[in-house]
């Protein structure tokens, strides 16, 4: 479509354009609204300012009739011949701040506004930001906020615009976009926001088939309601994955039934020889066979009533099988049941005490749901959640997701009570306006990171799930839109939930290590709590007289843990603060022994140990360890998951 054209379906759809002009190349016509804008209108040429196509701020006939030739000469030169079908656009100059706004059709997202600093600046700064075809007012203004020339909007040397009408712009784009569906790709570029609004000065639309989004299933069944759970692939080797996940689900309260093809006993139960034998119906199933068995295995299951199946069996899309892959959808669509996996970890329900994991055993109850397209990062994280006494309503380990997908697990988790956060581990996202819309309908903090940011780790990430990584900072900017949070960090999945934070409070014994814990809280853009003269007077009673009266607290190198303890319990009178470091740095008369048990008690205020050191530490490592209290050993990673 030629420009003069985009402009005529523009003001048909209440976008303000300049004024302008239509001629043939030979013409000279009068124009009453100079400063102009002349540029050449053909569909030979796609980008005017590669062929010298674009002349600017022409202030007289003279100067136009002089812009033509070079125009047209620069055009031969470039070796483009023109003809009667070509025509020069003139448009009136408008002055301005410069606005870049595009749509994008992506793989994952489907058609996303990209809006951002646009001219010459385009290309050279890249800030810009993503915006959801179906996002809220609320959304796009959060969107425009993160960017360097969202200035503007707070005002700039003396000039501030209203972002409210870059919102209504944006969202007459959206309407735009979603009336005409053919729309592939869209530049505007610039668009000019002055006094008398914006104005869309170039444009550019490519249109295509219409996008079919993906279908959604109707009328899941909810996958965290399991009653009578089949284990097929049980075994009594045990270096076998079959024999991990029996074990681990002993002590779930419901209905357990072993499945191998050899029969027998394991762990004092019956073992089933094949599907049929069991006389209950099977609501969940897990297996744990090779993946030429699973197709027969689940023909078996759907008889007795198959809701939902984790296949933990490798041997799917991740090496390249995709035809077995499309197949499993296929059952999964047909006899309406769910599938986790393949080529996963398992899945854990606090709820029921069920773990039909080949992980660990040993899981702390909680209120943290974790999702996890990785079952290695996942089994090391649970590790890690152990140790550090953090606990989880519900575990996922998503493989290579070819059923639910994150956007539908969100809404299942939504309606768990026993879920208060959810966090989640992704590589790739299938259905990303799917994914979207149930972050916006969660009522739970959601915490999300995602690998396969560089060229080479998506690649990396697609041979491991077979999952596309997308655009990571498109990723990055519609995620942060709707209100949920990227991680920059792994470990931050387990400790943010827990740990959410502004104003921090810092006490400890050396003042080189809390300037450095200082300077990473910043960083992080937390605050450090200010002391009023109430609270110094406070610790003034308790502390050496050239404590330096501020936070940092330095209870200063000879302090003990009597010294730690008054202070702590003078800080928890602190309204305002709500997270606690302590610093305990190895001096001769440390007690970290006592220090640690310290962290025993039942405090108001979350507190979070750094033991600095090494072999002085090691009975306070191993006292927290086995109470099972959090506690770092590095600065930097203690401060890692704000």
């Amino acid at each position: 479509m030629l420009e003069s054209q985009i402009y005529k379906l523009l003001i048909e759809n209440g976008f303000r354009v300049p004024k302008f002009h239509r001629c043939k190349l030979e013409d000279t016509p009068h124009i009453d609204f100079y400063p102009i804008a002349l540029k050449i209108e053909s569909q030979k040429i796609v980008h005017k300012s590669d062929f010298g196509a674009v002349k600017v701020h022409i202030g007289s006939q003279d100067e136009f009739i002089e812009a033509k030739e070079k125009i047209l000469n620069s055009i031969e030169k470039k070796g483009v011949k023109l003809d009667s079908s070509d025509y020069f656009l003139i448009t009136q100059m408008i002055d301005g701040v410069e606005f870049f706004v595009g749509v994008v059709d992506d793989d994952v997202f489907g058609k996303v506004i990209v809006f951002g600093e646009g001219g010459v600046f385009l290309e050279l700064h890249k800030d810009v930001c993503y915006i959801d075809l179906y996002a809220d007012s609320k959304e796009i203004k959060r969107s425009i906020e993160s960017l360097k020339i969202a200035k503007l909007f707070k005002g700039f040397r003396g000039n501030k615009f209203d972002i409210e009408e870059v919102v209504e712009f944006i969202k007459r784009v959206q309407s735009f976009v979603v009336k005409n569906p053919t729309i592939k790709e869209m530049d505007f570029n610039p668009v000019i926001l002055n006094d008398d609004g914006l104005t869309i000065v170039d444009s550019r639309i490519k249109f295509d088939k219409e996008r079919v989004e993906p279908l959604a299933r109707a009328n899941r069944h909810n996958f965290f309601e399991n009653r009578n759970i089949a284990i097929v692939g049980a075994s009594s080797n045990h270096t076998k994955v079959g024999y991990a996940v029996a074990k681990n689900a002993l002590n779930s309260s419901c209905n357990l039934f072993f499945v191998n093809e050899k029969g027998g006993k394991l762990f004092d139960r019956d073992v089933y020889p094949k599907i049929s034998a069991i006389k209950e119906d099977i609501d969940t199933a897990v297996l744990t066979i090779p993946s030429k068995f699973v197709f027969g295995i689940i023909d078996e299951l759907v008889k007795k009533g198959l809701k939902n199946l984790i296949i933990i069996s490798a041997g799917f899309k991740e090496v390249g099988d995709i035809e077995s892959e499309n197949r499993l959808k296929e059952m999964a669509w047909k006899h309406n049941f769910n599938i986790i996996g393949p080529n996963c970890l398992g899945y854990y329900n606090a709820t029921t005490n069920l773990n039909l994991t080949f992980g660990t055993s040993h899981i702390h109850k909680g209120d943290i749901a974790f999702i996890s397209q990785s079952g290695a990062v996942l089994s090391a994280l649970m590790d890690k959640a152990y140790k550090s006494g953090i606990g989880f309503s519900h575990i996922i380990s998503a493989g290579n997701m070819v059923d639910i997908n994150f956007g539908e697990l969100i809404d299942m988790l939504n309606k768990e009570e026993s879920c208060k956060y959810i966090c989640i581990y992704a590589e790739g996202i299938t259905d990303g306006k799917r994914f979207l819309q149930a972050l916006r309908d969660t009522k739970k903090p959601i915490y999300i990171f995602k690998t396969g940011k560089s060229e080479l780790s998506k690649k990396v990430a697609f041979s491991h799930t077979g999952n596309l990584s997308g655009n990571y900072k498109m990723f990055k900017s519609l995620i942060r839109s709707v209100g949920s949070k990227i991680e920059d960090n792994i470990e931050a999945l387990l400790f943010n939930p827990i740990i959410e934070c502004d104003n921090i409070l810092v006490i400890t014994n050396a003042g080189g290590p809390a300037s450095i814990l200082s300077d990473y809280i910043i960083d992080k853009g937390k605050k450090l709590y200010q002391l009023n003269e109430t609270e110094l007077k406070a610790l003034d009673e308790v502390l050496p007289f050239n404590w330096p009266r501020a936070n940092p607290i330095d209870i200063i190198g000879d302090a003990m843990s009597d010294r730690y303890e008054k202070s702590l319990e003078i800080a928890q009178n602190f309204e305002d603060v709500e997270l606690i470091y302590l610093i305990i740095t190895p001096q001769f008369m440390t007690d970290s022994l006592n220090i640690a048990k310290l962290l025993n008690r039942k405090w108001d205020k979350k507190i979070i140990p750094i033991f600095l050191g090494g072999e002085s530490f090691r009975d306070s490592m191993e006292y927290l360890y086995q109470n099972n209290i959090i506690y770092f050993d590095c600065l930097q990673d203690a401060t890692s998951f704000l």
